[in-house]
């Protein structure tokens, strides 16, 4: 797993042992070519969730987000990727509930949701992350999942889907019931 594109390109990282599922290169290049046509990435505040390696947060600093904040019950392999690259980011190593409201107060333009598969923690960081006001009035929340999983959240508007191999993103924005926030 390397760093694509940006400041960091070509940089290697170090991943999680174990039961993960860390984000191709391939994909990782697919979805942020994506989000940088799309205008999603530059001078953006981000937040990555369950963030393993850090992999998606890094990937947006290198290629212009202004800040990330990263958040995972072990964050010990993206402090070391971090401090690898001299990035100085905010880590909080806690549950996702938790680390979501510590940060509550905080919005974001654009959220990584990269949680375990067949859990339902994709829809309840979401739900928090809308009652929290976190996503910011243009942000965007940037979730991945099985294919032929369906992310069902009150209050939020799936935007844009992709599939690559056995993972999906879905792109999702917050809505007030009646009015959707912003447009991609």
């Amino acid at each position: 797993m390397r760093v694509i594109a940006g400041k960091y390109k070509a940089t290697k990282l170090v991943s999680p042992r174990g039961e993960v599922r860390p984000t191709t290169d391939l994909v990782k290049g697919s979805l942020f070519s994506m989000l940088q046509s799309k205008g999603s990435i530059a001078d953006a505040d981000c937040l990555d969730l369950f963030c393993g390696s850090g992999s998606l947060g890094i990937e947006a600093l290198s290629r212009g987000a202004r800040s990330c904040v990263f958040v995972d019950a072990d964050t010990r392999n993206a402090s070391v990727n971090l401090d690898k690259l001299g990035i100085s980011a905010r880590t909080v190593r806690a549950d996702f509930r938790k680390a979501l409201r510590l940060l509550r107060g905080q919005t974001f333009d654009l959220v990584f949701c990269d949680p375990p598969y067949k859990t339902d923690y994709a829809e309840q960081a979401l739900r928090l992350l809308v009652k929290y006001g976190m996503l910011g009035s243009d942000g965007i929340a940037v979730v991945e999942h099985a294919v032929g999983t369906e992310i069902n959240a009150p209050n939020t508007q799936t935007v844009d889907s992709r599939v690559f191999g056995v993972s999906a993103f879905d792109l999702v924005r917050g809505n007030d019931e009646s009015d959707i926030c912003g447009n991609i």
